[in-house]
């Protein structure tokens, strides 16, 4: 992967000698991501992430802190049709140009209702909302790393045919999963699986 610097609108590559040597100047350190103990944190860019979980080759981590902190969830509570996976798709791509699109893995999201109807299915996504059942799994990990706002989960809490649509889950101020209206603005915080063998700041 190349680094680039941009002077006068123009591109100029680095060498990786460069790149040390701006790096030491700052007393940045690059570091393989499987290296990185589960409940650390590293940066991709100007990015902070925690790592969640190592496995043989990926690593599924979250953003440290909200990428928004009041944004709409969408018109239903569909995270597949949402205004929060929108901002999640274009997040990808800016992880993507940084440590390249092949480095960002795909990931299946799991849209099974709080309530067990499995209507909504599954997505395919490079970069999510945890649903429900993830932050679950994750919950002593994150209670390290509460940042004291609302933020959404992908998980909706029924659907129309239960005839409660309305509402989704997200994570209160003290990391307990409560239930909001669609049409609130709380925080998104993405999460994603990246390729273990990347090198990032720590």
């Amino acid at each position: 992967m190349e680094i680039y610097i941009k002077i006068n609108n123009k591109e100029i590559p680095l060498t990786n000698e460069q790149v040390k040597e701006i790096q030491q100047s700052f007393g940045i350190t690059n570091t393989k991501l499987a290296d990185i103990t589960v409940g650390e944190t590293f940066k991709i860019g100007e990015h902070e992430f925690i790592v969640l979980e190592h496995s043989k080759e990926t690593t599924a981590v979250i953003l440290k802190d909200l990428l928004f902190e009041r944004n709409e969830f969408g018109k239903t509570n569909n995270y597949k049709s949402s205004y929060v996976d929108k901002v999640c798709n274009e997040f990808a791509n800016t992880i993507s140009n940084i440590i390249g699109s092949e480095n960002l893995i795909e990931h299946t999201v799991d849209l099974i209702a709080d309530d067990g109807l499995k209507e909504y299915g599954t997505i395919k996504r490079r970069m999510s909302l945890l649903t429900a059942n993830l932050y679950r799994r994750y919950v002593e990990i994150l209670d390290n790393h509460k940042i004291g706002q609302w933020w959404w989960l992908a998980t909706a809490y029924s659907t129309q045919k239960h005839e409660n649509a309305n509402w989704v889950k997200c994570v209160s101020p003290c990391g307990d999963i409560y239930d909001a209206s669609y049409g609130n603005y709380y925080g998104v915080r993405p999460f994603c699986i990246l390729n273990s063998n990347i090198f990032v700041s720590k």
